[in-house]
């Protein structure tokens, strides 16, 4: 499961202890042709702290296992990356196309109320 982490601002105790010192984001808002994103979770500066301190008594091949990891995420985050520019790029054509037609649209609708006159 694909994840993005953003280190969370500063809370105040007691807003950890409310809201959990990991805040879940509900599903982004999609449109038809998007796909849908995953959920992202915000990391408070002792949870990142706690997740170096692992890592820094992982053995060889835990530590392997977690670059392994790391890699398939981040392969997995730019090919995610490369769709959403292609889809970017496409929209950007479709809105040119809208605009070309609006614009001939208007320039027909001009020259149709001038041979009115």
């Amino acid at each position: 499961v694909k994840r993005r982490y953003r280190i969370a601002p500063n809370l105040s105790i007691t807003e950890e202890r409310n809201s959990g010192s990991l805040l879940l984001e509900g599903s982004r808002h999609k449109d038809s042709s998007r796909s849908e994103r995953d959920d992202l979770r915000f990391l408070t500066k002792s949870h990142v702290d706690a997740e170096l301190a692992k890592m820094r008594n992982m053995n060889a091949l835990e530590a392997a296992r977690a670059a392994a990891q790391a890699v398939a995420e981040a392969e997995a985050a730019m090919a995610e990356a490369e769709e959403a520019a292609r889809e970017a790029e496409a929209a950007e054509a479709d809105a040119e196309a809208a605009q070309a037609f609006a614009e001939a649209a208007v320039i027909a609708l001009k020259g149709r109320n001038a041979s009115k006159l």
